[in-house]
């Protein structure tokens, strides 16, 4: 009686094993289970990237405090930075011909240093009239 289960059991999951490979024949079906699968493990790879940075980020902010350190003003040049290169590189890789990129990219140069030297000079003109309103400390020598 024990050999007809086990036979029959035997069967079923040879059926089963044989729908299965017709089934999985089917491009539509296969490309189904390999989107749902795919979606699943992305939704799966997201969660552990953020919780992992997130624990990342705390590990750094704890240990910043414990050392009593302060990270604000390099992560406001690393910002600054990156900013920095993605404008270059949009610049660098804008739909323009090369000669008009770099021409571009010269103008906008020449733009900032004048700025920068614009600053310098005005700051330089301020810091001068402010030394010469200071008052005198009395000692001439």
């Amino acid at each position: 009686m024990q050999n007809a289960g086990t036979r029959n059991t035997a069967k079923d999951w040879v059926r089963l094993a044989a729908k299965l490979g017709v089934l999985l024949t089917e491009p539509k079906v296969r490309a189904a289970i390999a989107d749902r699968l795919k979606d699943r493990v992305d939704d799966v790879t997201e969660t552990v990237a953020s919780k992992y940075e997130d624990a990342i980020d705390r590990l750094e902010s704890a240990a910043a405090a414990l050392r009593g350190r302060n990270h604000w003003p390099s992560r406001a040049t690393g910002f600054l930075l990156g900013v920095g290169v993605g404008a270059g590189l949009g610049m660098l890789l804008a739909p323009a011909s090369g000669s008009e990129t770099r021409q571009a990219v010269r103008d906008r140069a020449v733009d900032m240093k004048n700025k920068v030297v614009e600053s310098a000079a005005s700051a330089t003109g301020k810091i001068r009239r402010s030394v010469s309103k200071m008052p005198s400390t009395g000692t001439q020598g």
